[in-house]
């Protein structure tokens, strides 16, 4: 071995001699130079003239080596199959059947936290034809990863199922989170904004694949993850040689120690600009869009074939005049990237032409806070906090540019951008505390008469909803101008015998915009025409709307029957008839009667346990107070109340999405596992685990 203390290295904390087939092996962590990379937690394998450095993204804690099995009792430690690495943050298994070592992907333990995740979404009843292009492209980006089965298993009976069986539809949903993802491991620090598509379809969260939006812009110089693993793989081992190497030897040898990084975890973050906001994925075709923090918008595409080298053509777009907007906005837009870029099979950016891919720009360059798009028109909606923008992708014609700020929040020094400080966001955070109604002079209720108190102890509790303030709930939050939800309808919303595609715009003021899409429109002014403007009474943002039947079903093409739209803000569900959007007597002040706030609704279907064929609609609920309310979608009567999670635990509310098979989401402390539940009656095949009445040995 080597003489550690002439290079001031590291101690050796364990090391392992394993007499393997061909050659013997020989691991250990530790043992490098301590002024150069005492800051690194590598494990080194050496075997023959091999020697490889991986480098981890945490502390490694322990490892093994998986031996092959002669049979159940016995284990072969010449024929070793895997290296297992436990870090502190993730699980590595390392193949050592095949000569490069690649890495096995895992089956469970996945580190969904390998960055910060800033945005998750979940999406059900996926087309086929969506879900084999995904797995194509989950095959393609991961080939370069080692073939061998998982070397753990437990008992010789366990079967573990297809995790992508694209003929149940059952099986055929995504969790997509966005990301801050950072590769601080190559020769410069740069921060990712990556989108990570997982199947949910099993017991196990299963990773399919990911996209790096930061290839869209200047300054990331890897072109491909592919290539960058082949690098890896080819570059990262050199020959140990006996002999003395002269001067003029060893100056050409530059990368040594052989370093290869392994695992996803990396907890840095360079550029926060390259944070994924927002996510739209459509389900029947697959595009995705995602919005970043600093205004921009991508759109991508499932494509079944390799691009050429495509160039990026940025279109800008503005909300408003800059005369209309703050002047203290010193946030800048990434720039563009000018080298052209091939991509393989899988994602690929929206292209105008065969050479040139689409990026498009908010003016100002402030968050994303929605995005929709509709592809059989190949429109694209996106909004911030201070209005929104459609425009068509094929003409990059602007269609509707709303900005809706106020003057009197133009001269608000707090109308800032909401990421702007940091060191501002977490003081508020700390300060806040929950406001409670104070009582004084101005306060216009009733004083309690002591008369009366038995009456009142038999009357329903409900707390009186005042209509806001203008002004924001807590210095820090979004405007009331800000864009909390885009959606596109096709509904009656112009007559009760036709139905045309349409635009609905919620805001953080409360306010609902309705546009109507014209097919013989001849400028593209014309062919978005406002038709509906709804100020809600008690002014409380819009969470989300769903457009439905009058039994709760989602609309389809063909299906007949009284249709209505039901909105979710954070203080009421109310219900408009369509197309009239006049209220019904259908709905639900739940801030008045249940004292909290709405973070998330979910239209969804539960099954009948006696006869699966028989279902109903309902409507679940995610409350501020880490509550789960389901009300039926006929009557919007309250079914069940239950806490997921405290009402302490506030990113696992934050993060907490639902399914439409009645599943949730949610972040448990600490952000590194998402935990998984149902409120539906009949156990979901999702739930079954799949090694359920397997032989496993006895010790």
């Amino acid at each position: 071995m080597y003489n550690l203390r002439a290079f001031n290295a590291l101690c050796l904390t364990e090391y392992v001699l394993l007499f393997s087939h061909p050659s013997p092996i020989k691991l250990f962590t530790g043992g490098m130079p301590r002024a150069s990379y005492g800051d690194r937690y590598t494990l080194t394998a050496v075997r023959g003239g091999k020697m490889v450095v991986f480098d981890f993204g945490s502390a490694i804690v322990d490892f093994i080596v998986v031996p092959s099995l002669q049979n159940q009792k016995y284990a072969d430690y010449k024929n070793c199959l895997a290296l297992l690495v436990l870090c502190e943050q993730e699980l590595v298994c390392i193949d050592l059947t095949d000569g490069s070592w690649p890495l096995l992907n895992l089956p469970y333990l996945q580190p969904i936290h390998s960055s910060q995740i800033t945005c998750v979404i979940h999406y059900s009843n996926i087309e086929e034809h969506v879900w084999k292009g995904l797995i194509k492209a989950s095959e393609v980006q991961n080939k370069l990863s080692s073939k061998c089965k998982w070397p753990v298993h437990g008992g010789g009976d366990a079967q573990t199922p297809a995790p992508c069986a694209a003929t149940n539809a059952e099986k055929r949903q995504l969790l997509i989170t966005g990301q801050v993802f950072c590769d601080n491991w190559r020769r410069y620090s740069l921060s990712n904004g990556t989108v990570k598509f997982w199947s949910t379809g099993s017991i196990s969260l299963r990773y399919l694949l990911k996209i790096n939006t930061a290839k869209e812009f200047e300054g990331f110089f890897s072109v491909d993850t592919d290539s960058d693993r082949t690098e890896c793989k080819s570059g990262s081992s050199v020959e140990v040689s006996n002999n003395e190497a002269s001067d003029e030897d060893s100056n050409e040898i530059t990368d040594w120690p052989p370093f290869r990084k392994v695992g996803t975890y990396d907890p840095f973050c360079d550029d926060p600009r390259l944070a994924i906001q927002k996510v739209y994925f459509d389900v029947t075709n697959g595009r995705l869009v995602v919005g970043g923090r600093a205004g921009h918008v991508i759109v991508y595409d499932l494509d079944d074939e390799s691009s050429v080298a495509l160039t990026v053509t940025r279109t800008e777009y503005e909300v408003a005049d800059k005369s209309k907007l703050p002047t203290n906005i010193s946030q800048q837009a990434l720039p563009p990237r000018q080298a052209p870029l091939a991509y393989a099979i899988g994602y690929q950016p929206f292209k105008t032409d065969q050479n040139r891919s689409y990026l498009i720009q908010l003016r100002p360059s402030v968050a994303i806070t929605a995005v929709a798009s509709l592809r059989s028109r190949n429109l694209l909606a996106f909004g911030c906090e201070y209005g929104f923008v459609m425009c068509d992708l094929k003409s990059r014609e602007t269609l509707i540019s709303k900005c809706l700020i106020t003057l009197k929040e133009l001269g608000d020094a707090s109308t800032l951008s909401r990421f702007k400080s940091m060191k501002k966001s977490i003081r508020q955070s700390f300060r806040r505390k929950r406001k409670v109604p104070q009582t004084g002079t101005n306060c216009t209720g009733a004083t309690c008469s002591t008369n009366n108190d038995d009456l009142d102890e038999l009357r329903p509790v409900e707390r009186q909803i005042i209509s806001r303030n203008e002004a924001p709930f807590n210095v820090g939050d979004p405007p009331i101008s800000a864009v909390r939800v885009l959606r596109f309808f096709h509904t009656s919303i112009l007559s009760v015998t036709s139905r045309t595609d349409s635009l609905w715009i919620g805001t953080n003021g409360g306010v609902i915009f309705a546009y109507a899409i014209l097919d013989d429109a001849l400028k593209p002014e014309d062919v978005c025409i406002l038709v509906k403007e709804v100020h809600l009474q008690h002014r409380a943002p819009i969470i989300d709307f769903t457009c439905a039947t009058i039994d709760g079903f989602q609309l389809i093409k063909g299906l007949t029957g009284t249709e209505r739209l039901v909105i979710y803000t954070e203080e009421q569900i109310k219900t408009f008839a369509l197309p009239t959007m006049k209220p019904t007597r259908f709905r639900y002040k739940f801030t008045g009667v249940e004292g909290s706030r709405i973070r998330k609704a979910q239209l969804l279907t539960l099954r009948s346990t006696a006869n699966r064929k028989l279902y109903e609609k309902f409507i679940v609920i995610i409350t501020n107070q880490g509550e789960l309310f389901l009300f039926s979608a006929l009557t919007i009567k309250q079914c069940l109340k239950v806490h997921f999670t405290k009402a302490s635990d506030v990113e696992g509310i934050a993060s907490a999405v639902l399914s439409e098979n009645g599943e949730i989401f949610f972040l448990r402390p600490g952000a590194s596992e998402f935990q998984r539940a149902s409120v539906a009656a009949m156990q979901h095949n999702n739930l079954i685990s799949p090694l359920k009445g397997s032989d496993f040995p006895k010790v």
